[in-house]
């Protein structure tokens, strides 16, 4: 039996419960809900696999612009120098790309402009940050054969992409529609929950994988730590 190939997560403690990381050419959702760093750790996936991997990376950010993307990952102790592999692009480039800057159906015009920004980086990993922005931006008509399509083009690119969607903090669906959780690979969960801690109520982040194909994990949840010195789990 092969074995398969594939891409950490760079979170210590978790890919040694995922058989070694994510495999190569999944499709992964990173959800939660505001807050639970979502974004940091997609930024983080990508970064460490470029510079400790020497993968080609594309982060596409529609949310935050590429000026305030940077300022974040330096907040969090990543350092953009002879980062040659890692390309980030955000929505104003897009839009440049595009030819507008009115409402359009991005999910259209996204699937020309992601091939020919693949094409042109060599990636091999890819970030959209993220997919309710895309939603928001669009006007679909059809939601989920749209998602479908769209999932299907990202497949048919042979990248290893992560996106990252919004969930209620109390939700129980990893999209907004319903459908982003079975046409994904894998999904990546991070959860907020409030602790009586003495006199006070603390926030704590928890991740757990809810969902990762060819791969044997459990599907405990645990505390999540990140600081300058990376993001970790606690383990018992």
């Amino acid at each position: 039996m092969n074995e398969v190939a594939r891409i950490g997560t760079h979170v210590k403690g978790l890919d040694e419960r995922l058989e070694g990381g994510i495999p190569v050419g999944f499709t992964v959702l990173i959800s939660g809900p505001s807050g639970s760093l979502k974004s940091s750790l997609a930024f983080n996936m990508i970064y460490h696999s470029s510079k400790d991997q020497g993968l080609k990376s594309l982060y596409l950010s529609v949310e935050q612009s590429r000026e305030s993307l940077l300022k974040q990952a330096t907040s969090l102790g990543y350092s953009m120098e002879g980062m040659n592999d890692l390309n980030i692009v955000d929505l104003a480039n897009l839009r440049q790309e595009a030819g507008g800057t009115g409402r359009e159906n991005w999910f259209t015009s996204l699937k020309d402009i992601l091939i020919r920004y693949v094409e042109e980086f060599d990636c091999q990993i890819l970030v959209i940050d993220s997919l309710d922005a895309l939603y928001a931006l669009s006007n679909l008509e059809n939601p989920r054969n749209e998602i479908f399509n769209f999932f299907e083009v990202l497949r048919g690119m042979n990248l290893t992409t992560f996106i990252v969607s919004e969930m209620p903090r109390e939700g129980s669906s990893f999209g907004k529609y319903g459908v982003e959780e079975f046409l994904s690979d894998g999904i990546i969960h991070l959860r907020l929950r409030e602790i009586e801690v003495g006199k006070t109520t603390s926030v704590r982040r928890y991740i757990g994988v809810a969902k990762m194909r060819s791969t044997k994990h459990d599907l405990d949840y645990y505390p999540l730590l990140v600081d300058k010195s990376g993001f970790e789990i606690l383990v018992d």
